[in-house]
Order: structure tokens, then sequence, then C-alpha cells
């Protein structure tokens, strides 16, 4: 057997994710389809609109986390960069830990 290549490694990875997230988002819209129950009372009806709310955010999230992966794999840029949300400045650089 013969061992797989980083790149193409991280491609296959990439695919796996995409189709596993398109899976979600199919799931995050059949819950938002779902009506609600007009028998609820007020509070619990608001936590389920809430809810079909939340379920909405996160699949535009993740499409939008799909279509990132996407572009990468078809711009053959299948290679993970750290990115770091904070640079030291002066002072924490000579800073004693």
């Amino acid at each position: 057997m013969e061992k797989e290549s980083n790149k193409s490694y991280v491609q296959r990875a990439l695919q796996e994710l995409i189709d596993s997230s398109k899976e979600a988002v199919s799931i995050l819209i059949l819950d938002i389809k779902k009506p609600l129950d007009p028998e609820l009372s007020d509070e619990k009806r608001r936590n389920a609109i809430k809810a079909k709310k939340e379920c909405f955010v996160d699949a535009q999230e993740i499409l939008i986390g799909i279509s990132r992966l996407e572009a990468q794999l078809s711009n053959n840029e299948a290679e993970f960069k750290e990115e770091r949300d904070f640079e030291k400045g002066f002072a924490e650089k000579w800073a004693k830990r």
C-alpha cells in the first residue's frame, strides 16, 4: 500500500468535510421547515423561534465555510496555514514568563 501524500490526504479530507457539511445543512434546513406547534405556550414558542433562528444562522455559516473549502479545492490550495489573532509587540517579546 503506497503512502498517501500530504496534499492528497488534505484534499480528500477537505472533500469529506464538504460532504459532511452539506449533510449538516440539509438537517438544519429540515429543522427550520418543521412547523411550530400552535398549542405551545408563549415562552416555549419564543424559544422554538429562537432555535429556528440559530439553525438558520448556523446553516449560513456552514454554507460560507463550504464555499471557502470548495474554492480552496478548486484552486489546488489544499494547504492550511496557521492564522494568528495576536502578534507579539515589543513588550511581549521581551517580557519574562
